[in-house]
């Protein structure tokens, strides 16, 4: 597999096609309703209407700001190893000392096997990347392109935890999530469960994938916000959000009040046009933090008039209800000098309120990472 074909199945995730923390545990809204939604939040299972226009989309309050360092790229292919091409920041985490980890999965120029490898800073500027593959057999999913990890968290106990999705070959193309567990980064990693988030049954909105992306843990166990998507191939999908004791068996979210076959096990806490028409056509990569007023998220979408992934933000109360946080994208391709095109990011808290973002710009044969960060206003 080439690197751009690997990236293109990257995509695949969110069924785009082959288009190019703060200290203190939060308590986590159960994942079927118990009441109301909170007052001035959108419905969980009911987006806002559709902006149309400028005007529609300016009423949106700006409550999220996204600011780019512009410095350049802050890991690029020639950090990795010999022959990569693509560096795709997968999953990242700030450390109980206070530094900062990130899981990059490197793709050659040529067919090759992808190397899942380890960067750590204690800036978010300057990254020592590995040498040497952190994770190389996890026993899940295929092998073309293999277990990709998503969200990293760090236990009282200085163990880690790893979460990501992979292809099920049985049922494949059918994306679903694993966990696995390792007493340090370098492993040895092992896998705690090969589907720990599924997909639904046939016909329901999440049929064919559920892909988590970000994951919190707090004093009464995980929350989750995933990918969810039916079979096709145009570009689709919603945001989930699950609940877990012990984040191996989760509890979708459901509203008991949509009966249809589509949302009748559980249904997305946000959907399409969310944001206006910039988020028209499908919503990606949930990235979630904990912040004073709730929760931030930083997630990517593509609008109608939009052949590329742009990044939104939204804030919730309880993280099951959610409401656009700024009336425009919080950052689009041409944000980023030299982009063509923003592939996969991740985030982690920088433990002063503010979220940290690392964003893989696609060029002409390559891709490097970027840093940004987003927080609240006011």
């Amino acid at each position: 597999m080439t690197g751009r074909n690997a990236l293109c199945l990257l995509a695949a995730i969110a069924l785009a096609g082959c288009q190019l923390g703060p200290s203190g545990a939060p308590s986590f809204a159960p994942a079927t309703p118990t009441g109301p939604t909170p007052s001035g939040l959108g419905s969980a299972t009911n987006s806002p209407p559709l902006a149309t226009d400028g005007a529609a989309a300016s009423a949106i309050p700006a409550v999220l700001r996204l600011t780019l360092d512009d410095g350049g790229p802050v890991i690029t292919p020639a950090d990795g190893p010999p022959n990569s091409a693509y560096a795709l920041p997968a999953a990242a985490a700030r450390a109980k000392d206070g530094s900062y980890v990130l899981i990059i999965v490197w793709f050659p120029v040529e067919n090759g096997t992808p190397v899942i490898g380890l960067a750590m800073s204690t800036d978010t500027r300057t990254w020592t990347v590995g040498e040497d593959p952190i994770l190389t057999e996890l026993g899940v999913g295929g092998t073309d392109p293999g277990p990709i990890p998503t969200a990293l968290l760090q236990l009282d106990d200085g163990s880690w935890q790893l979460f990501g999705w992979a292809d099920d070959p049985m049922r494949s193309p059918h994306f679903t999530s694993w966990r696995a567990s390792a007493p340090k980064l370098r492993g040895p990693w092992t896998l705690d469960g090969a589907h720990v988030l599924d997909t639904g049954q046939p016909g329901t909105w999440d049929s064919q994938t559920a892909g988590i992306r970000s994951v919190v843990r707090g004093d009464t166990g995980y929350a989750a916000w995933y990918e969810g998507s039916p079979p096709g191939s145009s570009l689709r999908g919603y945001l989930g959000y699950a609940t877990s004791v012990d984040g191996l068996t989760w509890q979708k979210f459901d509203d008991p009040s949509t009966t249809s076959a589509q949302f009748a096990e559980s249904d997305p806490v946000m959907r399409t046009g969310i944001c206006g028409i910039g988020t028209s056509l499908a919503l990606f990569q949930p990235h979630v933090e904990r912040d004073p007023d709730g929760y931030s998220m930083v997630f990517g979408a593509f609008g109608r008039s939009r052949e590329q992934m742009d990044l939104f933000g939204a804030v919730s109360v309880d993280g099951a209800h959610w409401t656009c946080g700024a009336p425009d994208a919080l950052l689009r391709t041409s944000g980023i000098p030299g982009s063509e095109g923003t592939h996969t990011f991740t985030a982690f808290p920088l433990g002063d309120g503010r979220i940290g973002l690392l964003i893989e710009a696609l060029g002409e044969g390559h891709s490097d990472i970027w840093f940004a960060t987003a927080q609240r206003l006011g």
